[in-house]
Order: C-alpha cells, then structure tokens, then sequence
C-alpha cells in the first residue's frame, strides 16, 4: 500500500478549514462594503467548504477505525472532536439553505461566526487527537 488510509485525513481536512475560514473572510467584507459580486463568493466558498467536509469526514471515519480511535460508527459520536465538526457541517448546510431564502444578513453573520468558531474548535481538538499538538 502506498499510503496509510490515515494519511488520506490529514491530506483533505485542511480543505473544508480553509474555504470556510475563507468564506467567513468574504461575509466580513460583504457586511463592510455591500458589493453584491462579493456574496457569490461566499456561497461557493460555503458550498465547497461543506463538500470536502463531507469528504473529510468520511476518511476521518476510516483513519480513526484504521487506528483504532472507534470500535463502530456510532462511537465517533463519543468523540469530542468528530461531534463538533460533524456538527458544524451540519451548522454549514443549514446556513448555505438560509443564504438562498433571503435570510436577515446580520443573524445569518451572527450565526456563520458560531459556526466558524466551532470549526476552529474542532479543528484544535483533531490536531489535540492526533498528537499534532
């Protein structure tokens, strides 16, 4: 085997990290200077952030019964870092529906910042898992 399934993990999660921190970015600048362009960026930095969650939380799934971290599928729940970030791509999801409602702008920041925070969160806690840092 040319690479441990783990390693396939550590490749993608940095993905869904950066578009949602980048898509964050884009809301700031959005609510600072109302450029209409500028809100498709956000939606498809959320869009893509949310597929290559997905993605990565699949093999997170596979690295971590690879390692031996779970026993099943319903032990990643156990797990403090696989609940934040399988909970913050469902956080995402929900605000990439309300952003095609014509949703309040100002709580849809509000709540994109929460849910920005708790990747960040979860992010620290893998790395903590992992023994990156």
């Amino acid at each position: 085997m040319l690479y441990d399934k783990e390693v396939y993990h550590f490749l993608f999660l940095h993905f869904p990290i950066a578009l949602f921190i980048t898509g964050y970015i884009f809301h700031l600048l959005y609510n600072l200077s109302d450029k209409k362009e500028i809100n498709n960026y956000i939606t498809w930095t959320m869009g893509m952030g949310i597929l290559w969650s997905i993605i990565s939380i699949v093999t997170g799934y596979i690295a971590a019964f690879e390692l031996e971290y779970i026993q099943s599928f319903s032990n990643i729940f156990d797990k403090k870092h696989s609940f934040i970030m399988i909970l913050s791509t469902f956080f995402f999801i929900i605000l990439f529906i309300l952003r095609s409602k014509d949703f309040n702008n100002k709580i849809l920041f509000f709540f994109h910042s929460i849910a920005v925070s708790l990747i960040i969160y979860g992010t620290h806690l893998g790395a903590k898992w992992a023994e990156r840092i």
